[in-house]
Parts: C-alpha cells; structure tokens; sequence
C-alpha cells in the first residue's frame, strides 16, 4: 500500500487501488505531441495488472518500523520477488502482450531495489521476455509494434503512468521529473509541480484534453504510529472508505 498524509494519521491507498489510478491516466494518454499506446487494450491491461502481485495480500495493515505501518516501499526485500513474479504471471492470464510489458516493469523495479540481489531474478524475466518477443513479432497484430517502436512507447506509458500514481498517493509536494517520456520529437523529461491540494501541473502536457480528474479509494487510518500490531489491526477494522480526488493540468490551465 501507500501511505497518503491525512493528519494525524494517513490514508492507505492499497497497491489495486494505486494501479487504477495509473489505469485512469493512461486511459487519457497521448495527444498530437505525445504518441498514443497501442495496441491500447493490452497496453491499459498492463497498468492496471503491473501490481497485482500485491493482489490479496492487503487486506489487512502490517505494522512496520518505528510503529508506522508497512508500505510498498518499506515491505520485506525478500518477499519482493515472489510479488513481481506473481504480476507477470497474472497478466500472463489476459495475454501475451500484456504479460511482456509487466515484465520489463517488474524487471525495472528489481534493478531499482538492487540489481545485484536480484540478478537471478532479472535474468529470469529477460529470458522470458525473449520467448514470448519470439512469438509476438510473428502476431501481425504486434509485429508492428516492435518494428516502429511503439514498444518503446507503451513501456514508457506503464512506467510513467505509474510513476505519476505513486506521487499523487504519497501526495508528494515537490516538483519531480519523469525522464525519457516518449514524445514525437524525441524524448521529454516531463515535470511534475503541485499548484494546490491535490493538484499537479505537467509539462510538457502528455494527456488528451487540457485537465484530467483521477481518483482512488484508501482506509483512513486515524493515527500516524501504532504501540502494537493489535492497535494497527483494531485501527484498520474500523477504518472508513474515503475516495481522494487530484487534478491533472495542462500548462496555462486554471488551477481553481
């Protein structure tokens, strides 16, 4: 899960939660200066399956260090695999196409955590992904794909899409920049700026329209630590829905 500021505690937004705020930006990806994913049905698939690995095993809060519940980036390195291994094997059930994005994500985020420790692992996937290339440019609806490079442009989709979920359900509030956004001049780093609560300006802007609306559903938990897991778990029995809302804006757009 990830961990949304909410004094004095936070708002879990759990992992499907976070993948179908990547989904809901990705739906609006592409304009006539940012190439558009495709084949789009797969492409929007895999963002929404890129963490179903975490798929019931957040049905409940863990307590971690200093009393502060256990999040995404603070879970155990070791059961990391396992999850990773697990995306790709569901998204393998939607189809080929879907399951190879999945696992260059997944292959990204273990290079990310330490490549050395997960060596074995990213040789794993890469073998797999080299199969399943083999067939899928022998698929007249993907060989196209690999030959104009619009893989490259549906990697970089999953990978920003998500990377732009993450920082609205941390509610991040500095400006980051996203690089290597496939544009149709070359690649962009696109820059990411709170102007309000709850609300970023890109630029350059990637999505269809001038402003996007996207919203995910968390527990609020009402304290920021907990003494005991006990605490956590009798905190996280009675938490309450809420949905958040963030708004998306184009350069010169309104932020009211």
């Amino acid at each position: 899960m990830i961990l949304h500021p909410h004094p004095p505690g936070w708002i879990a937004i759990a992992q499907s939660a976070h993948a179908m705020l990547a989904f809901q930006i990705a739906d609006h990806w592409g304009n006539r200066a940012t190439p558009r994913p495709g084949p789009r049905a797969e492409v929007l698939a895999a963002v929404l399956l890129h963490d179903a690995g975490w798929d019931g095993r957040e049905e409940r809060a863990e307590l971690g260090p200093a009393g502060v519940p256990l999040a995404f980036d603070t879970w155990p390195e070791c059961e990391r695999e396992e999850l990773w291994t697990a995306a790709v094997e569901r998204a393998a059930l939607r189809g080929r196409y879907p399951a190879y994005l999945v696992s260059h994500h997944v292959s990204m985020l273990a290079c990310r955590y330490g490549a050395a420790r997960h060596d074995d692992f990213v040789a794993g996937q890469e073998l797999r992904r080299a199969a399943l290339r083999a067939e899928l440019e022998r698929d007249p609806r993907y060989a196209q794909v690999f030959r104009t490079g619009g893989d490259d442009v549906n990697r970089a989709v999953v990978r920003t899409a998500d990377a732009i979920a993450v920082h609205l359900s941390r509610g991040t509030g500095e400006c980051v920049e996203l690089a290597d956004v496939p544009q149709r001049d070359g690649p962009a780093v696109v820059e990411l700026r709170p102007v309000g609560e709850r609300t970023y300006r890109l630029r350059p802007w990637p999505l269809a329209g001038r402003r996007l609306v996207v919203s995910a559903e968390g527990r609020v938990l009402p304290a920021e630590r907990y003494p005991d897991e006990a605490a956590l778990r009798r905190a996280w029995a009675s938490a309450p829905l809420l949905r958040l809302n963030w708004t998306l804006l184009a350069t010169g757009e309104r932020a009211d």
